[in-house]
């Protein structure tokens, strides 16, 4: 028999095995940069909650699916106000929630002196995480949250979240939970 033919198709086999395992390295690493399938943009699912709670005084509502955060994406209360069309900027704030006492927190708030105006993910890697939209008159906020077991303290930190509550006009938080 000729030995000589089995010994090169084994080699052939050793190296599309290797080539096999080096693209599958590259696949894995531009696939960890792509969203995860059934996530969406933070920003249009803090708009799509905007819309639909609006009209819903103090009734809390949490996205069904999570939303993928990237590095530097962030929400905006201008943005999303401006694209929701019912409310204005200084109507909406955007909320740490669950994040908000967490020590490893890879959010941050762009400008303290505008704190709850615009939160920054500046992790590494893909964050998902849920949103969570409140909204009625500014004065009856803090009661509704606390009506729907959430600690207002932690989610009103910010100076701009603490201002809706003087609102006498509809308000809304937009806050960040955990998936």
């Amino acid at each position: 028999m000729n030995n000589r033919g089995q010994a090169f198709s084994t080699f052939q086999l050793l190296i599309a095995a290797v080539v096999a395992l080096a693209i599958l390295v590259l696949l894995l690493n531009i696939i960890g940069s792509l969203p995860t399938p059934g996530t969406t943009k933070p920003q249009a699912e803090a708009v799509n909650l905007i819309k639909s709670q609006v009209n819903s005084p103090s009734e809390l509502r949490t996205s069904s699916n999570a939303v993928a955060f990237q590095r530097e994406d962030s929400l905006n209360s201008r943005a999303i106000a401006t694209a929701s069309g019912v409310l204005t900027s200084s109507q909406v704030c955007i909320s740490m929630g669950d994040f908000a006492n967490e020590q490893d927190n890879d959010f941050v708030d762009t400008n303290p002196n505008t704190s709850g105006d615009i939160v920054q993910y500046q992790g590494s890697g893909q964050l998902r995480v849920k949103l969570s939209v409140i909204c009625d008159t500014g004065t009856e906020l803090g009661n509704d949250l606390q009506n729907n077991g959430i600690d207002d303290s932690s989610w009103m930190q910010s100076d701009k979240c603490q201002n809706l509550l003087n609102l006498n006009q509809t308000a809304c938080v937009v806050a960040l939970r955990f998936v």
